[in-house]
């Protein structure tokens, strides 16, 4: 019996005991512990995961996109050369080279690269419309996306006379500036201080315009979404310029008439105290007060400066064209002026007479770049009229300072201030040199599977 006591004594001891409960709640705890760190875990996994995806998915369609502007820059710069033979461009190893369309009658696929992403596009013949269909895809890590982008043909010529004045990217008009023309430009395009456009508006895909301030549009006009395309300089620039060019008159001459040509064109600041033309520079300098009268042809210079009170006379009878190379061949360094008109100086040609229908007017074209920032500063001020046409893609154009200009302005960016823009009544600009390029007229995602034709579902 006393056994059986102590038994029982112990087993209540036992039940009423809470020794060795600390284990399995330490457990639990753990455990529980455990369970939900892994949740965190698993979160954070997650999250990094999607935003890993989504930076390819960004990544992928930004280089698809570059994909499709690199054919637009091929086909722009070699549409000439395609023939109803080899209407395709393709590249075989590092050579761009002409070829016939592919058995479904797109033309064979181009391969490259843009960062850590790779792009692979096709492109459709040219058809008898001028149109031209580009479908390109990109890819970075497992994420691919696919664009179609639809090209028409035009000429440098042609996209001149839509707009007075373009720009690629955002435009500024402003400081009762005052439009008489057309505007466009693939940004935004802002219209502030009382400033006022009597023409079309065009702002950028997904851009907008903003009037502010007492700006306005004139009745009548519209405004309107989409972008053009700008040919680059070296497109049609002659391609001799460099050894066949009409900087031989600006030299001055070391004795009567020599070098051959020199000193043709009239300048009334004093060739032999303050030559206008430094051939080493390729820089044309005039000084204060002084007239410079273009009468050759084309001319292949670095930069112009024209000084306070200057005048740029094209001569009578001479269609002035003047080429600006680029600032890595001219050395200059970033935000370089290439031109540079001064208070009181104007640009006029002497045949321009809108009456007896003659608008021939001097062109100043720069190359620019796209690693050097260069500028086209005008402030003429003191209500000059001035006559020219200005086209710079790569570069930013500043007018500025109670003139009034008659012509065409296009540029990379464009900012016009306190000052009049229009074409008289019968004016069309030149062609210059009838390039045939192609412009971006469509830009869909394809949302669906790839498959045959390789537009399909798009």
């Amino acid at each position: 019996m006393l056994a059986i006591d102590r038994f029982i004594l112990l087993i209540r001891d036992l039940r009423r005991s809470e020794r060795g409960m600390a284990l399995p709640t330490a457990i639990f705890a753990m455990v529980a512990t455990l369970g939900l760190g892994s949740a965190a875990v698993l979160s954070s996994v997650n999250a990094q995961q999607g935003s890993h995806r989504d930076s390819d998915s960004k990544s992928a369609i930004a280089a698809a996109d570059a994909g499709a502007n690199i054919a637009l820059l091929r086909l722009n710069r070699y549409a000439s050369a395609l023939t109803t033979t080899n209407p395709c461009l393709w590249v075989n190893g590092s050579t761009l080279a002409l070829t016939k369309a592919s058995a479904d009658g797109w033309c064979p696929e181009v391969k490259g690269t843009v960062g850590s992403s790779s792009y692979a596009y096709r492109t459709t013949p040219l058809s008898a419309t001028g149109t031209m269909t580009v479908v390109a895809t990109g890819s970075d890590g497992v994420v691919s996306r696919r664009v179609a982008v639809g090209y028409k043909t035009t000429t440098v010529g042609s996209a001149l006379a839509n707009e007075g004045m373009i720009g690629l990217d955002d435009m500024l008009i402003d400081q009762n500036a005052d439009v008489k023309v057309s505007a466009g430009t693939n940004g935004n395009i802002y219209v502030e201080e009382n400033a006022d456009v009597c023409g079309n508006v065009r702002h950028g895909i997904g851009k907008k315009p903003t009037w502010g301030n007492n700006s306005t549009q004139c009745q009548g006009y519209g405004v309107t979404e989409g972008n053009v395309t700008l040919p680059p300089v070296s497109s049609f620039i002659p391609a001799n310029i460099a050894t066949v060019n009409s900087n031989y008159r600006l030299v001055t001459c070391t004795a009567p008439k020599v070098p051959t040509g020199c000193q043709e064109d009239t300048y009334t600041g004093g060739w032999s105290t303050n030559s206008p033309w430094n051939p080493n520079t390729r820089t044309l300098t005039t000084g204060n007060k002084s007239t410079i009268t273009l009468s050759g042809g084309d001319y292949f210079i670095c930069k112009m400066t024209l000084g306070n009170n200057s005048h740029f006379v094209m001569g009578s009878g001479a269609t002035v064209r003047v080429f600006f190379d680029t600032p890595e061949n001219c050395g200059l360094s970033s935000v370089a002026k290439q031109i540079d008109l001064g208070n009181g100086g104007d640009i006029t040609a002497t045949d321009y007479n809108a009456a007896l229908g003659k608008f021939n007017m001097p062109g100043f074209y720069l190359m620019g770049s796209p690693t050097i920032a260069t500028k086209a500063e005008i402030s003429p001020n003191g209500g000059s009229v001035n006559e020219f046409l200005l086209y710079a893609p790569q570069s930013e154009i500043l007018i500025k300072n109670n003139a009034t200009f008659k012509g065409v302005i296009a540029g990379k960016k464009v900012h016009f201030e306190k000052a009049i823009l229009e074409q008289d009544k019968g004016y069309e600009p030149p062609q210059i040199g009838g390039a045939t390029i192609f412009e971006r007229q469509s830009f869909v995602e394809c949302t669906g599977s790839t498959g045959s034709p390789p537009n399909a579902n798009c």
